[in-house]
C-alpha cells in the first residue's frame, strides 16, 4: 500500500493513504490533497511517499 506523509518545516505533521491503489486515482486524490494542504500549512508542505506492506 502507498502511502504520504506530509512534511512541514522537517515535522512529519499526517499521513495520507489513498482509497484506491490504482496510479490514476492516486495521482488525482494527491494533486487534490496538495492543494488543500497547501491553504492549511502554508506553502513548505512535503508529500513524501513510502511503502506499507
Amino acid at each position: 500500500m502507498i502511502v504520504f506523509d506530509v512534511i512541514v518545516h522537517g515535522e512529519v505533521k499526517e499521513t495520507i493513504r489513498p482509497a484506491t491503489q490504482r496510479l490514476q486515482h492516486i495521482l488525482a486524490y494527491v494533486t487534490e490533497e496538495a492543494k488543500i494542504l497547501s491553504k492549511k500549512y502554508g506553502t513548505a508542505v512535503n508529500l513524501s511517499r513510502r511503502i506499507i506492506y
